[in-house]
């Protein structure tokens, strides 16, 4: 586990009760004291001035400033999220939209003010797990930051003293400090599973070279190999004293004995029907379940696709589109390198039985519509998608039309929907669309395109 920087963290005043489960919906449904919007509710709370509460309904709200705040090269909001062309809308409607970026990417492109910020690679370092128990990953700086660059915490520092904060309050540790706190904090289970001890062997070398303050102390490792290896594994066998530790069975205490260790549920069972979970979903605010288990067609699913369900006539919408991760890049991530967009295009694959009914054949323009936007990308007919089903990878930087409203650079979003499904999260593969030969001008390969490279004006 990794060890704490040291810094303590501020409390939200407007959301005292618990906190949002990664921007998707609220850890509890009946909590009142609260203020804060489920995460795609967002673009329509700024259009329309209220959002959903949850148990308390609609409330009505006032936004006037977007500051997305991003970690190095992470969270491309704008682009990222459903709904793209109401987000664009929402975005002009506010006053004042800033953000930290060091590429011009989608929601840098829409906003007032760009904060050029220092990549992972300019940063003092980190480490983190990334999800697996057993391993942790270093990264170490490569070069000092380039430019005008400068990290999140010296813009907070800076605009704090600005708006009359205490920044020394709110930051009494420097990055150095901090991420030599989270190196010696960070500790590793014992082989026998009984407890943890350090990871890292630190000398007061190591704590002189970094220029912070702290205790030398003994690890497992040095700091050096945690450093040049770039990650710490945690070795494993069968016999091992973690084994017991990771034979966790969900729900194994009721199983073993139910009368003693009852289900969390009302009757202390295993419940086929449960209106608790059914209530539990209702006070979300955002749809309805049956307390019993059975097919709820999806909103815009494959029902949608029919204008006549009964009869089997498809719609105007008559094809369901996913959107895969895709090779080309990391959700949109490096999708503005030239070599990615050569090697990976960003197409559109379409089963060759519906590639047939339209006259669409690998390499043509097609227009790919929604009810919620347009995009236009180069076919490739292919029989890895069943009939009635398309494809095209997420993540590509929105090049919007400004003339015609269509997205040349086929970005997934423009053609979902912001629609809150279950407790309020996105909607992303569930979108139906049409695909129809583009009569107009054939689109050119996006790595021939200008790239997204601010000019400073004389």
């Amino acid at each position: 586990m990794p060890g704490s920087s040291g810094l303590s963290s501020i409390s939200n005043p407007l959301f005292k009760a618990g906190g949002f489960l990664g921007g998707y919906g609220f850890n509890q449904p009946f909590d009142t004291d609260f203020e804060g919007c489920a995460y795609q509710e967002t673009y329509d709370a700024i259009l329309n001035g209220e959002y959903t509460a949850t148990v308390r309904g609609k409330i009505p709200c006032d936004i006037r400033c977007w500051w997305d705040v991003r970690e190095g090269s992470g969270g491309n909001v704008l682009n990222q999220s459903a709904g793209i062309l109401k987000g664009i809308e929402a975005f002009r409607k506010l006053e004042f939209v800033i953000t930290n970026d060091i590429v011009l990417s989608t929601i840098s492109k829409y906003a007032d003010i760009v904060l050029p910020a220092t990549s992972q690679w300019e940063k003092v370092g980190g480490f983190g797990s990334f999800g697996s128990p057993e391993v942790l990953i270093y990264f170490d700086q490569v070069v000092d930051p380039l430019y005008e660059a400068k990290d999140e915490m010296w813009m907070n520092y800076e605009i704090a003293k600005r708006i009359g904060l205490d920044a020394d309050e709110l930051y009494p540790l420097s990055a150095k400090q901090m991420h030599y706190n989270e190196l010696v904090g960070t500790v590793v289970m014992k082989e026998d599973g009984s407890g943890y001890e350090p990871l890292l062997t630190l000398t007061a070398e190591d704590i002189r070279e970094m220029g912070v303050e702290g205790t030398p102390q003994q690890g497992r490792i040095t700091l050096r190999e945690f450093k040049e290896k770039g990650c710490y594994q945690v070795p494993r066998s069968i016999d091992d004293g973690y084994t017991m530790m990771t034979r966790y069975l969900s729900g194994g205490a009721f199983r073993a004995d139910p009368e003693a260790n009852p289900a969390k549920t009302e009757s202390g069972k295993l419940e086929i029907y449960c209106k608790s979970l059914s209530d539990y979903i209702k006070a979300f605010g955002f749809i309805e379940v049956p307390p019993i288990a059975k097919h709820s067609p999806p909103i815009e699913g494959y029902e949608d696709t029919y204008a006549e369900w009964s009869n089997k006539v498809k719609g105007e919408y008559p094809i369901q589109m996913i959107n895969p991760h895709y090779l080309r890049r990391s959700h949109s991530v490096f999708d503005n390198v030239r070599q990615l967009r050569r090697a990976f295009p960003q197409e559109v694959w379409i089963n060759p039985i519906d590639a047939k009914e339209r006259g669409i054949k690998t390499g043509d323009t097609v227009l790919i519509s929604s009810q919620h936007g347009k995009c236009l990308r180069k076919a490739v007919v292919t029989t890895e998608y069943m009939p009635g089903v398309a494809g095209m990878g997420e993540g590509a930087w929105v090049e919007m039309d400004e003339e015609n409203g269509i997205d040349k650079a086929g970005a997934t979003n423009t053609l979902c929907g912001t629609i809150p499904t279950g407790q309020g999260e996105e909607p992303w593969n569930t979108t139906i669309v049409q695909i129809e030969k583009w009569t107009g001008e054939s689109l050119e390969a996006d790595y021939k395109w200008s790239q997204r490279i601010p000019v400073k004006e004389s």
